[in-house]
């Protein structure tokens, strides 16, 4: 059944009716955003497909010349959400690199072509550190016979592919649907590292890129410069195609996304380190990945549950890293999931800091008294557009009093007046008694 709506597919590319009539076997749909509009939010639900939410995740050499790459020099790559469906679905911003379709002139397949064990080897290496490539699902990659009959071959299981002509002509995904359609989101501006591997570029950059589709014999199909789809392909070996990778991020792995540029704001670590979350409207998130290779962090608070409105939560806990942006932090989230505050409670950055020890949370003075949950955990703070590794995170429920420090004392005095002067006025009463009797 998949094979004949394929072959439907292909006639109608070849124009006979609209696309839009063909019902896709390759589709996916948006969750729905959660409109906390907080800078900080828990888990990926707000981020939206069809290349309305971007993020940032790995590094790659983008800005420099092939000759002048060295690990040092990598930057953070933007990628574009086609659709958050269970996981992310995304595609590279620019075109990241420059390599044939297949290392000699044949006809193969995208199960057999070089270029995919490239992706799943070289660079999904290079570009993503182990943590980061943990979060990257191996998905099942549906490889649908070319517009003009050329067989597929069989389907394949990839942690990083490349779009095929039908998710390019996806409206669901972001894309036009006329596949002869001239710019929009088609088109892709080549990086000055892609440039320098005589990548085809244009003088705005823009430059032309595999698809994993098979063409005509020993060809592969692929987006021209313009944003335009040639189903015909062009040779499986040549050297001016650019590759624009694709690849599903899994969405339990991410623990809460913040705005990729100075999104996550803490004061100098310690108990009053503590900020407020902002709004944000933007669509531009980097991640904060868990961390398993991290040990089980611990957490517990020391004493009453109940703070005072300009008190401090102290906690204990075991299980932290120790390193180069390293901190424990905390938030202050209120009983609608929303997060409120964000903190450093702890500087860990250095090799020997402790894995455990005490530390303080002062409450921030402007909080309404009521229930709150304190989120702990430890975790490796890396930069604006850079992804962020934790551990666990510890959920402890506190209870904000109506009540300052003074006020409390003078409750407390006033009540020690009361059942003073109470038991004085008992004494008195008894002696009097005893007078009259």
């Amino acid at each position: 059944m998949r094979k004949a709506l394929v072959r439907m597919a292909a006639v109608l590319m070849a124009g006979l009716v609209p696309f839009s009539a063909f019902q896709k076997t390759l589709r996916a749909e948006s969750e729905q955003n959660d409109n906390s509009g907080k800078e900080i939010r828990t888990g990926t639900a707000h981020i939206t497909g069809a290349m309305e939410s971007n993020i940032y995740f790995g590094n790659y050499w983008q800005s420099v010349k092939s000759e002048d790459a060295t690990d040092s020099n990598k930057e953070p790559v933007k990628w574009r959400v086609l659709a958050n469906d269970g996981s992310l679905f995304v595609v590279s911003d620019k075109n990241l690199d420059c390599v044939e379709y297949n290392s000699s002139a044949e006809t193969v397949t995208w199960e057999n072509c070089s270029l995919r064990k490239w992706l799943n080897g070289k660079f999904l290496d290079k570009a993503f550190t182990t943590q980061e490539q943990g979060a990257v699902l191996e998905s099942l990659v549906v490889n649908e016979d070319g517009a003009k009959g050329s067989e597929a071959g069989a389907d394949t299981y990839d942690k990083v592919y490349l779009l095929s002509i039908y998710e390019v002509i996806d409206p669901e995904l972001g894309f036009p649907t006329d596949w002869k359609a001239k710019g929009g989101t088609r088109v892709a501006l080549n990086t000055e590292y892609t440039k320098s591997k005589r990548a085809l570029t244009n003088p705005d950059m823009a430059g032309a890129w595999w698809l994993r589709t098979p063409g005509d014999a020993k060809n592969a199909a692929n987006v021209f410069n313009a944003g335009n789809v040639f189903v015909r392909g062009g040779n499986v070996n040549n050297f001016i195609f650019a590759v624009r990778p694709a690849m599903n991020i899994d969405t339990s792995k991410v623990l809460f996304t913040s705005p990729a540029e100075g999104g996550k704001t803490s004061g100098a670590p310690g108990a009053e380190a503590m900020k407020e979350v902002s709004s944000y409207n933007g669509s531009d998130w980097k991640l904060t990945i868990k961390d398993d290779t991290r040990p089980v962090f611990e957490a517990s608070i020391s004493g009453s549950k109940t703070i005072l409105i300009d008190g401090a939560v102290k906690l204990k806990y075991q299980g932290a890293s120790a390193g180069a942006n390293e901190y424990v932090s905390a938030m202050i989230e209120d009983t609608e999931g929303n997060i409120l505050y964000y903190g450093n409670i702890v500087d860990n950055t250095s090799s020997d800091a402790a894995d455990s020890g005490k530390a303080a949370l002062k409450i921030p003075a402007d909080l309404t008294p009521g229930n709150y949950k304190i989120k702990v955990f430890s975790e490796q703070c890396n930069g604006d557009f850079k992804t962020d590794l934790a551990s666990n995170i510890v959920t402890l429920d506190i209870t904000i009093s109506k009540y300052k420090t003074a006020e409390r004392n003078l409750c407390i005095g006033i009540g020690a007046a009361i059942a003073a002067a109470g038991a004085v006025t008992v004494i008195l009463i008894r002696n009097r008694k005893k007078k009259v009797s």
